[in-house]
């Protein structure tokens, strides 16, 4: 009898949740029909696009609504920040503002930082700094086999922040190099994205310096630039549908390999 009362309860959570799920994409899709008519508004009578002014007045009522309900703010955050930044889309699209070199699809496909990639000289030690002096968690540790690719790879996590600590294992490893010519650091920072394919495309329409093409594992499909002379920067591209982690390593540093590239 508790177990059956115990279901139905649960049913009953699950079908208010449904209904709230309703609700929630009703007013989404009264707000983008709201966005919609204030930009053909605006486009008829020659007004000018939103001010960041208005973003940060979004955000100051988001960031004290979570306080006062004692919600998550930087999620709250980010949901609005979707929400914006689609308004935003939008609202160009309507009013017929492009940049000059045409529409930019990493503005539309951009997510958020996925990663950032640390290239350390002692792992262990790293993952304690990043424990006791930072307060980030440990959630992965693992070992990537290869004469150039070897190393170990952990992955730390705070909230929705995470920094992937890597140590190579011998001085050929693209790792070891990579500190060898540049020091330890940022090795690489991983932005995630709705649309991998029209993304490179686009890219390479811009004449991007890219180390890869799409390679693809299940759940997971990711591109590299080169690293760049003037910053010192590589970037990877990274689209998510199921995996969390790194399927993709040794065949992204093989590629790096091919061409000498750290």
């Amino acid at each position: 009898m508790a177990d059956t009362i115990r279901t139905a309860e649960l049913e009953r959570l699950r079908s208010e949740i449904d209904e709230v799920n309703d609700a929630l994409l009703a007013l989404l899709l009264k707000r983008i029909e709201l966005c919609r008519s204030g930009a053909e508004y605006k486009r008829d009578h020659g007004i000018l696009p939103r001010h960041e002014a208005q973003e940060d007045a979004v955000r100051t009522k988001v960031q004290k609504f979570a306080q006062e309900h004692e919600i998550d703010s930087p999620l709250l955050e980010e949901i609005f920040d979707l929400i914006t930044a689609e308004a935003c889309r939008l609202e160009k699209k309507i009013m017929g503002v492009a940049d000059e070199q045409g529409p930019t699809v990493l503005e539309n496909c951009a997510r958020r930082i996925d990663h950032v990639a640390i290239a350390v000289r002692n792992v262990d030690e790293a993952v304690a700094t990043f424990e006791r002096c930072y307060g980030f968690n440990l959630v992965e540790r693992r070992k990537v086999e290869g004469e150039f690719s070897g190393m170990t790879m952990v992955t730390m996590q705070a909230g929705g922040v995470t920094f992937v600590l890597c140590e190579g294992d011998s001085p050929k490893s693209n790792v070891c190099q990579y500190i060898e010519h540049y020091g330890p650091g940022v090795q690489h920072v991983a932005v995630e994205v709705c649309d991998q394919s029209q993304l490179v495309d686009d890219l390479r329409k811009r004449q991007a310096d890219l180390l890869t093409g799409i390679v693809s594992s299940p759940g997971l499909d990711q591109t590299f630039t080169r690293r760049d002379g003037n910053t010192g920067m590589q970037i990877e591209f990274i689209t998510r549908t199921q995996n969390t982690g790194f399927n993709n390593v040794k065949e992204l540093i093989d590629a790096a390999e091919r061409e000498n590239a750290f």
